[in-house]
């Protein structure tokens, strides 16, 4: 399974650029259902319970796909400097798309949740 990262769009050839407008028009497709869904609907959004537009954000492991995702051991990769190099462009590109929230997912070890 292919995580939504930029470095995975590029190892299945896809440019940096395009692999973060598929980000970025991940967030944009989860509006547009968001207010189709609203007008066909328009009494399930409330001040207490609105509708929200996630974007997340899995573990360096996940994009490895090789079941690091739950144990958190990345080897030699493992370090701040690299584990904040590899989030830093998906968390910015993610967040200039404007979603409601951000969810950080399945984070399995300290240092990647700094």
């Amino acid at each position: 399974m292919l995580q939504a990262t930029i470095q995975g769009f590029e190892s299945k050839g896809f440019s940096k650029e395009q692999g973060e407008n598929l980000l970025t028009k991940s967030v944009e497709i989860a509006h547009e259902a968001r207010e189709m869904f609203l007008k066909q609907h328009p009494d399930q959004s409330t001040p207490l319970r609105p509708i929200l537009v996630a974007a997340s954000i899995g573990s360096y492991g996940a994009y490895l796909a090789d079941g690091s995702e739950y144990s958190g051991d990345y080897g030699e990769a493992g370090t701040l400097e690299f584990l904040k190099d590899f989030h830093r462009r998906r968390l910015q590109v993610l967040a200039e798309a404007r979603p409601d929230l951000i969810a950080f997912e399945t984070i399995p070890n300290k240092l990647e949740a700094q």
